[in-house]
């Protein structure tokens, strides 16, 4: 099953980029996916409850890091 862009979607886990951390339960957006011929990434976008306007995208993300709300 692939996600559809701009599909709401959760982190499974804590998910940990660099400096940045996304936690589990955290709710975002795919903005784009990248299918190859064994499994298909995702871009998805991030924005904490209490800011919005805050972002951060992290790319390369599977189904195993984030499923659907």
């Amino acid at each position: 099953m692939s996600l559809q862009t701009l599909a709401p979607v959760h982190a499974t886990h804590d998910i940990k980029r660099g400096e940045e951390v996304v936690r589990h339960g955290s709710h975002g957006r795919v903005v784009n996916s990248f299918p190859n011929w064994s499994s298909t990434t995702y871009s998805v976008e991030f924005a904490p409850a209490d800011d919005p306007a805050a972002t951060l995208t992290l790319c390369g993300l599977t189904e195993l890091d984030v499923q659907p709300d």
